[in-house]
């Protein structure tokens, strides 16, 4: 569900505790947790305490969440940038703005980066959301440019999860693990007809409490209301890009961005949590090109999705540069500006140009979600979408991010009505 930054107990009454964490003290609930005694550390949740956990634990937690912000001197910071930084506290900012701010370097891009990490704790405070993704087919019939699993990729082993295994793998990282919300994803891949998808997420639906998004491509307005009576309550569709001209690059089989975005404001009034953005540093893409990524994402998103472009071997971009890590920081920490209680997630394309490393820095520029791989392990090098994606073992944000109650499932849907009312008035 959710890491937040852990608090030590410095007294206990009954079934209230005074905790201490970094910025305040306050009282918690802790009849859910047994045994609570003054010098515990725990882990909570609004006014509700969920876990103990050790001391040694507590600290790599604080080491991960903590911000660091050496080069951010107020007193070195020009006058244009202070301006746009208090135009964006009371006033959309403009393309002229965000393009300013996407070419900062380094004192005023760690000013950036400093200011995006204060609106993250104040409007989301210190919790950082885990969610799975499920891979559950490679085939798409789709020819994009840069996408490694395209349609014409005649060097890829194709595969589909049979629907058994899907709701296996889904249920048992419910009820097994802790998942709240998960991403059932694959390619443009027709065999999954909208009465088999839908049959897939009643079933998990009947078995594990948790949240469904559905990431299958650019269906029909149709097969999306069948999905969203079935059960599933997000989509994941990026637009990948606002230049209209760069998108239909891209797709070479004619598609078309105004069509996507058409599905977006229809999957929006069926009430869906959306789950959109573009990638960064894609040839031919200029600055002003991610400024109105920018705006377009706080139009439509509920939760924010970007990252680096990352070129794919046999596709028409293998020689292509990938995406730049920096302009990727910047983009998160000028969403957060602009959104405040957007979901951003780390991205897997991130991590994997960057390395673990790159995940507290994304978090620090204004990131507030995880999206953890869980499909079938004899799946993952078949899932390639670029070179190289990263995956990793259960860590430590697993361990202590998922929590089984029933009260983090309420907590997140709170969340997520709350969202999708902040852009039902865009």
């Amino acid at each position: 569900m959710c890491l937040t930054i852990p608090a030590q107990v410095i007294k206990k009454e009954g079934d209230w505790a005074t905790i201490k964490d970094a910025a305040s003290v306050r009282r918690v609930n802790v009849s859910f947790v047994p045994g609570v005694k003054a010098g515990d550390w725990l882990l909570y949740a609004t006014n509700t305490a969920v876990r103990k956990i050790s001391k040694r634990d507590a600290r790599e937690i604080i080491e991960l969440l903590e911000s660091y912000h050496p080069k951010a001197d107020p007193a070195k910071l020009s006058k244009k940038y202070k301006d746009i930084i208090t135009h964006s506290k009371h006033h959309e900012l403009t393309q002229k703005e965000i393009i300013y701010l996407l070419n900062t370097k380094d004192i005023e891009e760690e000013a950036l980066f400093a200011e995006a990490d204060v609106l993250r704790k104040t409007y989301i405070k210190d919790f950082i959301c885990v969610h799975g993704i499920i891979e559950f087919s490679n085939w798409c019939k789709n020819d994009c440019v840069y996408c490694g699993i395209r349609s014409a990729n005649r060097h890829l082993k194709r595969y589909r999860m049979a629907p058994d295994e899907i709701v296996r793998t889904a249920v048992d990282a419910v009820k097994k693990r802790g998942y709240k919300l998960l991403v059932l994803q694959s390619g443009d891949d027709d065999w999954y007809t909208d009465e088999i998808l839908a049959d897939i997420i009643s079933r998990i639906k009947e078995k594990a409490q948790v949240f469904i998004f559905m990431s299958v491509g650019e269906r029909s307005k149709i097969s999306y209301l069948k999905l969203k009576k079935a059960g599933a309550s997000g989509v994941l569709l990026r637009f990948e890009s606002s230049n209209s001209k760069l998108f239909k690059y891209l797709h070479p089989r004619g598609k078309k961005l105004s069509n996507r975005l058409t599905l977006l404001r229809s999957m929006r009034a069926m009430g869906y949590f959306i789950a959109t953005g573009s990638l960064v540093g894609l040839p031919g893409q200029k600055t002003s090109d991610l400024a109105d990524d920018i705006l377009l994402m706080k139009r439509y998103a509920n939760m924010a999705t970007l990252g680096p472009f990352i070129p794919a071997p046999h596709t028409p971009f293998a020689a292509q540069k990938k995406g730049s890590i920096e302009m990727t920081l910047k983009m998160i920490a000028v969403l957060r500006l602009i959104t405040k209680t957007a979901r951003i997630p780390v991205v897997t394309a991130l991590e994997t140009i960057g390395g673990e490393k790159i995940r507290k820095r994304a978090l620090m520029a204004g990131a507030n979600s995880l999206m953890f791989n869980i499909t079938p392990k004899r799946y993952h090098k078949l899932y390639s979408i670029y070179p190289g994606k990263r995956y990793e073992e259960k860590n430590i944000w697993e361990k202590y991010g998922l929590y089984k109650s029933e009260e983090s499932y309420a907590m997140l849907e709170d969340r997520m009505r709350s969202e999708i009312k902040r852009t039902k008035k865009n």
